[in-house]
């Protein structure tokens, strides 16, 4: 009897570890096919770091975004190192001042948040190999062992120069509305019809951010009384 219910528990043990092997591939599969996907996707900058804040992967959409290879930055430099420096510098005092640390510009100023388990998500310039930036928005993951140890962090920028162009063109907009009503301004149009036609067209065109019609319209209806050029 002790026999047979030694080998049953045996069986049973034999069958809880086929399962966990079974778990535990069917995790690798998903883990690879995340990485293969964040390694080849071009759309959003993938940079990895160990704890140091030294980059370990640079995926395509980093090298697509920033101009460099990832040969040229694993093991070479860190995110701060392609960031606008005074922008980290600003971030760094903001962060001492807000969280009451003392935090020094550099990788440090990046992932400082992360670090103590904070969401962090922010916009900072970043610079290209050949010189040239563009806004990018960063979120900031710390990464951890099975003991909760950091291991390093995962930044995933995305490039915000479309955004800050739409907000440009938006901010065009609410000026040259306003100056549609100045007294210098009002002195071109012969009256509030006119208003209103030019105030429909603007809203329609400029809504649509047809930005060189819209500039053109308010040229020729208005111009240097509306400061238009």
């Amino acid at each position: 009897m002790s026999s047979l219910g030694s080998s049953r528990r045996q069986q049973a043990d034999n069958t809880e570890v086929r399962r966990k092997e079974v778990r535990r591939k069917d995790l690798l599969l998903k883990t690879g096919a995340l990485q293969t996907a964040i390694l080849n996707s071009a759309n959003f900058s993938s940079i990895a770091t160990d704890e140091k804040g030294v980059i370990q992967l640079f995926n395509v959409g980093a090298e697509r975004m920033l101009g460099y290879a990832a040969a040229e930055v694993v093991d070479q430099i860190t995110p701060a190192d392609i960031s606008d420096p005074q922008e980290v510098i600003a971030r760094a005092k903001a962060l001492s001042l807000e969280l009451s640390a003392n935090i020094t510009p550099g990788f440090d100023a990046l992932a400082f948040k992360a670090s103590r388990g904070i969401e962090d998500i922010y916009e900072l310039t970043y610079i290209r190999k050949d010189g040239t930036r563009f806004p990018a928005i960063v979120s900031v993951t710390a990464l951890r062992d099975d003991q909760n140890t950091i291991i390093g962090y995962l930044l995933i920028g995305t490039d915000n120069s479309a955004r800050k162009h739409v907000e440009e063109k938006l901010r065009f907009t609410e000026e040259s509305k306003e100056r549609l009503f100045t007294p210098a301004a009002r002195a071109r149009l012969a009256d509030r019809d006119s208003v209103g036609k030019i105030l429909a067209f603007f809203d329609a065109e400029a809504a649509g951010l047809a930005w060189d019609r819209t500039r053109q319209f308010l040229a020729d209806h208005l111009g240097a009384a509306a400061g238009v050029a």
